[in-house]
């Protein structure tokens, strides 16, 4: 089932979980994120950067990728294009399939973070997409940004922004940045300030960028303390790159084949443990229609049959 993140976390905000969002690198970080999803019976989120995961993971080749698998699948799948500023980006987004956009304007003033957000909502809107805004500003784990208090967002700055952009997502800074921290750190997260933050703005979906390296504790807490989709897209790579690294010490003439397919069995590994964590095991149930599973159905054996 390929949807969009609003349909997506509209259920998570109403039971009490979060959705994982990973970084689909290469088709084994698809395949085995979605086996992930499919054995576990949970939602899941692409997350495509305007950037560094483009350069190397071209969209236009993932987000049909990713769509084909999803649509064979009951676990509701969306595609997001994260942290989009710049037009060219977001209009890609658009010519490309994907579900959903995210759009930063954290690094400008209030008023025109409210007014640029807000056109992209219309638009996308308009085409059936979902857009999730950010607000305070999620740094770099690389600059320390995460100890930075001033950079946090401000609960009725949170609730004003909803009330005037009617985004499908906020992405909140509460001590979490992005990027490897420090071998052996642990960042500390602020659960008041999400619980402030979530009753300011109702039932707004909250998003938790820089996920990656938080330690398991703390994304439990995140979400008893309100949040509902947590962003994991560094420790996706070191993930596959551990896998690879340690494989090959072992096996040094490992054949290729057989090293994709363990490199993508650690991933659905991975994503597994992170469903564990959101309390998403067993959602998808919520978005099963009979169309649904017909569609499924019907598309599982004509691809059967071929």
């Amino acid at each position: 089932m390929y949807t969009d993140i609003g349909t997506i976390l509209k259920d998570a905000v109403a039971n009490h979980y979060a959705v994982i969002a990973c970084l689909p690198v290469n088709l084994e970080v698809c395949r085995g994120a979605i086996a992930a999803a499919n054995e576990k019976k949970a939602p899941l989120i692409f997350i495509s950067g305007q950037n560094s995961s483009l350069q190397h993971a071209n969209g236009e080749l993932l987000v049909q990728t990713i769509k084909t698998m999803a649509e064979k699948t009951p676990s509701p799948i969306a595609m997001m294009l994260d942290h989009g500023s710049k037009y060219e980006r977001l209009t890609y987004a658009f010519r490309h399939g994907y579900s959903s956009i995210m759009f930063d304007g954290s690094m400008l003033p209030m008023e025109e973070n409210i007014r640029r957000t807000k056109e992209v909502v219309k638009l996308c809107h308009m085409h059936g997409m979902g857009v999730e805004g950010e607000l305070g500003h999620v740094g770099q784990a690389a600059n320390n940004d995460d100890q930075r208090a001033d950079l946090y967002t401000k609960p009725e700055d949170a609730a004003y922004f909803v009330q005037n952009t009617k985004v499908d997502s906020l992405a909140v800074a509460v001590g979490t940045a992005h990027g490897d921290y420090e071998k052996g750190y642990v960042p500390h997260i602020n659960f008041e300030r999400i619980r402030e933050i979530r009753k300011a703005v109702g039932d707004t979906p909250l998003a938790l960028h820089g996920g990656s390296g938080s330690g398991d504790e703390n994304i439990i807490k995140s979400v008893e303390a309100g949040m509902n989709k947590i962003n994991v897209a560094t420790d996706v790579g070191n993930c596959c790159r551990n896998y690879l690294r340690e494989t090959l010490a072992k096996e040094p003439n490992i054949n290729y084949v057989k090293l994709m397919m363990g490199m993508e069995n650690a991933v659905k590994e991975f994503i597994k443990h992170w469903i564990d964590l959101t309390k998403s095991e067993g959602t998808a149930a919520h978005f099963m229609t009979p169309d649904t599973l017909y569609t499924v159905l019907e598309r599982s054996i004509v691809d059967d049959g071929e």
